[in-house]
């Protein structure tokens, strides 16, 4: 892994903590009450897959598969598709999928 990639992962940690601390105790229902919460969460997804767009492709050919592919195009969703975007999405994307991304990366940080 090159300090580049590590450092980019680093950020990506970063970004799912803070996206974690914001939405902590949140339920959908508040979620989706709170434009604020609603606007910074997509904020957050959108930092996250640009940070992923930036990880070399070694780092993608010697980790296939991994999730953070995933990660920029749902940027792409978010940041292009705004008008149609279903937070209801965007909210387990945060609650469910991120964590587990954040786990992988630790992993092999």
């Amino acid at each position: 892994m090159t300090p580049r990639d590590r450092t980019v992962l680093e950020k990506i940690v970063a970004e799912i903590d803070y996206l974690d601390d914001i939405l902590d105790q949140v339920t959908i229902e508040e979620f989706n009450e709170d434009e604020l919460l609603k606007r910074a969460s997509v904020m957050t997804s959108i930092n996250i897959g640009e940070l992923a767009k930036l990880l070399s492709d070694d780092f993608h050919a010697h980790f296939p598969g991994n999730e953070l592919r995933m990660a920029a195009r749902t940027r792409d969703v978010y940041a292009h598709g705004y008008a149609s975007l279903s937070f209801e999405r965007v909210y387990e994307t945060a609650k469910n999928d991120y964590p587990r991304v954040r786990a992988w990366i630790i992993s092999i940080l």
